[in-house]
């Protein structure tokens, strides 16, 4: 039977868009069978991380370097120094998203990795010797007094020499700390800075930063102003000895700023052996500065000083040092102030004492242990208005002194 035009019409369009239906299926099925995608290849298995620089030997308390961070851990490496440990709420969540949206956050939290302590670089590997202070007082004092007498001998004997540089909380003191590290790594040496400026300096008489924060905030800037320089520094002469003298908050106060400047120079000045001042043995039992070191932070420090400003024989010192070590029940490195101790003091006459004369020159190593024999405080600078130093005031040079002290 003949169907209406209409009808014909409708059955051929159906017709022909069923067959062109299978044929776009046969198509496709056979474009899926033989796919290939050459700009599809195969991913990475991992993401490379920069391995840190290694920052050379520590001596006998040498650690291996620390091993790269698993897969799991971040790319950023372990040993990467970190000036504030991320408080909890500040940690990203993983940027892995969940496969169906959900207005409502994970309930699982994430998961802080501890601070890893980077370790530190080896200061006398990277210099070759230590440095002279072009700026010290004995330098000025020779140079505005060229025709004295006592020039020459206070030149040769002092004013040459490598000198601790004493930064007292003075508003010029991160400007100065820069110029003078600076000056030391372009001549290749290692120098020598003394921070003292904690709070209740000199047994709670006032002196020192005003405050808390303004001493991490001065903490800070200084260690910033020593950056990757080689460095060392005697961190705060006195301030455990003199630990008792405070109250029990004030000490608690104290011994959390010294392991806070301990921390952020390890991280912020990488290249810097800290020191934590421990007096001398005529001072305070071993056991009980073990314990003040302890919680003053010297696990991350290479060690503590002994006999700054002081007048006690190196070797008094050195057993002093290892009775330290002994009760720390570890073996922290040390330094010695040898600058007035010639002539070792049996007494207690701290306050420029008559027949004191220098110690050996700044060298290194001298006993086990020991990395450093020091001038940290330059000889002929006055103890205050006292023994020999009558009339001049604490922190002044005074020719008279520095010529008794050199033996004239």
């Amino acid at each position: 039977m003949r169907l209406p035009d209409m009808r014909r019409s409708r059955v051929v369009v159906a017709l022909a868009a069923a067959c062109a239906i299978a044929a776009a299926g046969t198509t496709v099925a056979l474009a899926r069978r033989g796919d290939s995608d050459p700009s599809a290849g195969a991913k990475p298995t991992g993401t490379s991380v920069n391995e840190m620089a290694d920052q050379g030997p520590i001596g006998a308390s040498a650690k291996p370097p620390a091993s790269s961070p698993s897969v799991s851990q971040s790319a950023k490496p372990a040993t990467l120094p970190v000036r504030k440990p991320s408080s909890p709420s500040s940690v990203k969540p993983s940027a892995k998203t969940t496969t169906k949206p959900s207005a409502k956050k994970a309930a699982s939290t994430p998961t802080v990795k501890p601070v890893v302590v980077p370790e530190q670089g080896d200061p006398l590997s990277q210099t070759d010797g230590l440095y002279v202070d072009p700026q010290s007082q004995p330098v000025y004092w020779v140079s505005e007094h060229s025709s004295d007498s006592r020039s020459a001998s206070i030149k040769a004997g002092i004013a040459d020499r490598p000198l601790g540089r004493w930064f007292n909380g003075d508003g010029a003191d991160v400007s100065d700390a820069r110029a003078y590290v600076a000056g030391a790594a372009r001549a290749g040496k290692l120098p020598v800075l003394v921070f003292y400026h904690i709070p209740q300096r000199g047994c709670g008489g006032g002196e020192g930063a005003s405050s808390t924060s303004a001493y991490r905030s001065w903490i800070d800037s200084m260690a910033a102003a020593i950056g990757t320089n080689p460095a060392v520094v005697i961190l705060e002469p006195d301030a455990l000895p003199q630990l008792d003298c405070l109250s029990s908050s004030a000490q608690t106060t104290r011994l959390s700023l010294l392991s806070y400047a301990v921390d952020q120079l390890r991280s912020s000045a990488p290249n810097t052996w800290t020191y934590l001042d421990a007096g001398h043995d005529d001072w305070t039992p071993a056991g009980t500065m073990a314990k003040w070191l302890k919680a003053a932070g010297v696990a991350n420090a290479r060690g503590f000083s002994l006999n700054v400003s002081n007048f006690q024989s190196t070797a008094r010192n050195v057993s002093y040092a290892n009775a330290v070590n002994a009760a720390l029940g570890t073996s922290k490195h040390f330094v010695i102030d040898t600058s007035r101790n010639g002539n070792p003091l049996n007494g207690d006459d701290w306050c420029n004492p008559t027949g004191e004369r220098v110690g050996v020159t700044p060298r290194t190593g001298g006993a086990t242990g020991l990395d450093l024999q020091l001038w940290v405080k330059p000889p002929g600078e006055s103890d205050g208005d006292c023994g020999i130093g009558a009339g001049t005031d604490a922190g002044d040079f005074s020719p008279a002194i520095a010529m008794k002290l050199l033996g004239h």
